[in-house]
């Protein structure tokens, strides 16, 4: 019962990573009748979109321990198993999910940086 419960929140964070990484390029997403929302609120500034991977990004670990923990409470009363298994399957899924989603979240911070650095070129040039 408890692993179900854990669940949700956390299959939760990895749809909104799915529907975000979908979106976040491409203009054709903003008229989209159903996934217009995410694409224009990820696609508003290159801060924004950085900072929603990194949150979502960052918590999938507390999540996937969060299912971890329920699986343990569901175990718990009946059989306590006597392997790691369970920890070890939930730190290879922690291990696979940021495998996947770092690389997506750095390249969104890149061009958070580069769009950084692009204003202050053109503040300084405009000061010259």
């Amino acid at each position: 019962m408890y692993f179900e419960i854990f669940l949700v929140p956390w299959a939760i964070n990895i749809l909104l990573f799915v529907i975000f990484f979908i979106v976040a390029e491409g203009t054709r997403w903003q008229r989209h009748k159903t996934l217009g929302g995410f694409a224009r609120f990820v696609q508003a500034s290159p801060a924004r979109g950085f900072f929603v991977f990194f949150i979502l990004t960052v918590m999938m670990i507390p999540l996937t321990l969060l299912v971890l923990h329920g699986s343990w409470l569901d175990m718990y009363p009946d059989n306590i198993p006597a392997n790691t298994t369970p920890i070890v399957s939930a730190l290879l899924m922690t291990m696979l999910l940021l495998a996947l989603s770092i690389p997506v979240m750095w390249s969104h911070f890149r061009t958070w940086r580069q769009a950084v650095r692009s204003a202050a070129e053109v503040k300084v040039r405009s000061t010259q």
